[in-house]
């Protein structure tokens, strides 16, 4: 293994140990996701999201494999959290203007801090 490859894939993994304490503590939460553009769109576009400080992002599926930010807004943004039809899925809608009315996560962790966003902005 060469120096660049060894380098890269020990901070890969201090990144993802990071992130792993971080999620595990409730301080960050991450999710599988689906994103709705429209009220009328019934596919959506699979992938996760990241939420830590004031930042959410939603990084499509097809995204995961690239350098790239996904869609990022700010906590602030959030109009509301509520549980979805289906069990063990939650509904966030954003505030106009937003790329995306709403995006379904399904919580393996700290659902109430999920429910939550909408009250702390």
């Amino acid at each position: 293994m060469g120096i660049r490859r060894w380098w890269r894939y020990r901070r890969a993994n201090a990144q993802i140990d990071l992130l792993a304490d971080e999620v595990n503590s409730g301080r960050a939460l991450v999710a599988d996701a689906t994103a709705y553009e429209t009220s009328r769109d019934r596919t959506g576009i699979p992938g996760v999201v990241e939420c830590w400080d004031d930042v959410f992002r939603f990084k499509a599926n097809w995204e995961l494999t690239v350098e790239t930010e996904g869609w990022r807004i700010s906590k602030s943004q959030i109009d509301s959290v509520h549980d979805s039809d289906k069990p063990g899925e939650l509904v966030i809608t954003f505030r106009e203007p937003a790329r995306f009315r709403a995006i379904v996560v399904t919580p393996l962790m700290h659902a109430d801090k999920w429910r939550e966003m909408a009250t702390r902005n």
